[in-house]
């Protein structure tokens, strides 16, 4: 899950793996069989091949949902910076009991560093078995409101495409 890229990072890629690495708390957003919107606080991990993992619980309506349909968009926000990012994608369960652990702790490390709680508001939940799913994006979108002069939109988004993220080897 931890794993090097096989390419190395533009500038651009660097920028924007180094806000959703830092920045590890963000909101998934997904749909439910009759197409309602679902939305959850969640947090992540990300590898440099821009993939985002995170824990769950089998019993929750976000398992349910992206089991059904692995369609989902998760947003990652930073109020200081006014820097968001939007990541569209597919999410895939985990089933490798050994990633499902590593996601596991870098998890439960986030949660201590960043909440009075302690530990990550899924392990306080009575919901089946814990599991974890990766999403792997086709799209990221970065917008940093508080870099450009107003009214210069041309320097407010950043936004990396599938193939730019995973170029085929030549």
């Amino acid at each position: 899950m931890f794993k090097k890229s096989a390419h190395a990072l533009t500038e651009r890629q660097q920028i924007m793996y180094d806000f959703i690495n830092t920045n590890r708390i963000g909101v998934l957003a997904s749909v439910d069989p009759n197409g309602e919107p679902h939305a959850a606080v969640i947090y992540h991990t990300v590898d440099t091949d821009f993939n985002v993992s995170f824990l769950t619980k089998t019993g929750t309506k976000k398992y349910d949902n992206l089991i059904r349909h692995n369609h989902t968009v998760y947003v990652i926000y930073e109020p200081k910076s006014q820097t968001v990012a939007q990541i569209t994608g597919e999410a895939v369960e985990i089933l490798d009991g050994y990633e499902i652990n590593q996601v596991a702790a870098a998890v439960f490390i986030t949660s201590l560093r960043t909440s009075d709680g302690g530990v990550p508001p899924i392990a306080k939940l009575q919901a089946g078995d814990y599991t974890a799913f990766r999403i792997k994006p086709r799209q990221i979108r970065m917008a940093s409101y508080a870099r450009p002069d107003a009214g210069d939109y041309s320097k407010i988004f950043e936004s990396i495409e599938s193939f730019e993220l995973h170029p085929t080897a030549v």
